[in-house]
């Protein structure tokens, strides 16, 4: 159990919420399998770099009175291969396209670390599926607002160990994404994370291509939405945590000043899984952000009449 606040603990991966469905959804020929949990409104949750959906179980309990949708971002879990159109575009596309097969016309989204930036695609190239955002340890730019540059080596040079030395790549990316305080409190934190990290199933191909959607020096190409945040016209919640390692806290608040009407929540001295130090602060503060923005009841309507 957590010491930080005690609502969260390894046995939180034996949720008793069973996925109603285990299908798969088709963007353009790439399988994206995804799965729904609970009942109320929808609510995507789209995950980070290098992990699979089940990445967010020890949370759903946390988001219940709501559908929670969760999917394998391409290259992850049960979801087909990266691909030669391998953008974080393409990601948010993969997103609609689960909603369209699960009969989804709107949804509030929430999207963490590099699931948020997926969001932030989602939201300027899918305005119409977005119902709300939540967007939690992200960035608009993260070549822009690049944090520690050895931290981004780490990631990835752990990130591609998960799945020949899974002892191995927690030993990199455990002080990456926790704060010290956190991991003297919490030794324990690490059997959860190597049950996260076991299932994540990424392939070597699959990090390159997420770290190169960042930003590819050899195309010239880089994820920068940073001037296009004028366009989000959802209500939306920032979340960020001051002592995160991979994500700039200036990220974060520069999300929440451009996006209009945002509304912004800072956690002091936690790090890049703030969901996880701080679930008491955070949590309280999604769901009473969410319950203050409900779909309109017409929206829910028509995806009634498409089930």
């Amino acid at each position: 159990m957590f010491k930080s606040d005690g609502l969260l603990g390894c046995r939180a991966l034996d949720n008793s919420t069973e996925p109603t469905a285990l299908p798969f959804a088709d963007n353009k020929g790439t399988r994206i399998h995804y799965e729904t949990h609970g009942n109320g409104e929808p609510l995507l949750l789209i995950m980070g770099y290098g992990l699979s959906s089940d990445a967010w179980t020890p949370l759903l309990p946390l988001l219940a009175g709501y559908q929670a949708i969760i999917f394998d971002n391409r290259g992850t879990g049960q979801s087909g291969p990266p691909g030669d159109d391998f953008t974080l575009h393409t990601l948010g596309g993969d997103a609609a396209a689960v909603l369209d097969d699960i009969g989804v016309t709107r949804a509030h989204v929430m999207g963490l670390s590099m699931g948020g930036m997926i969001a932030q695609a989602m939201a300027i190239d899918h305005p119409d599926r977005v119902a709300t955002l939540v967007l939690g340890c992200t960035s608009p730019a993260p070549i822009r607002f690049m944090g520690d540059p050895e931290a981004g080596i780490q990631l990835f040079q752990g990130t591609m160990l998960m799945g020949s030395d899974p002892d191995a790549a927690l030993d990199i990316l455990i002080p990456l994404v926790f704060s010290n305080e956190f991991l003297r409190e919490n030794p324990s934190i690490r059997d959860l994370a190597r049950l996260i990290v076991g299932q994540a199933k990424l392939s070597d191909d699959a990090a390159l291509a997420m770290m190169r959607a960042f930003g590819d020096i050899s195309k010239g190409t880089m994820f920068d939405v940073s001037d296009r945040l004028g366009e989000i016209a959802v209500p939306t919640l920032v979340q960020h945590g001051t002592a995160d390692r991979l994500v700039p806290v200036e990220a974060g608040r520069y999300i929440a000043e451009h996006i209009p009407g945002a509304e912004y929540q800072e956690f002091e001295g936690a790090g890049h899984v703030y969901s996880m130090e701080r679930p008491a602060e955070a949590f309280p503060r999604v769901l009473g952000f969410l319950a203050a923005h409900p779909i309109s009841p017409g929206a829910l309507a028509e995806r009634s009449r498409s089930a």
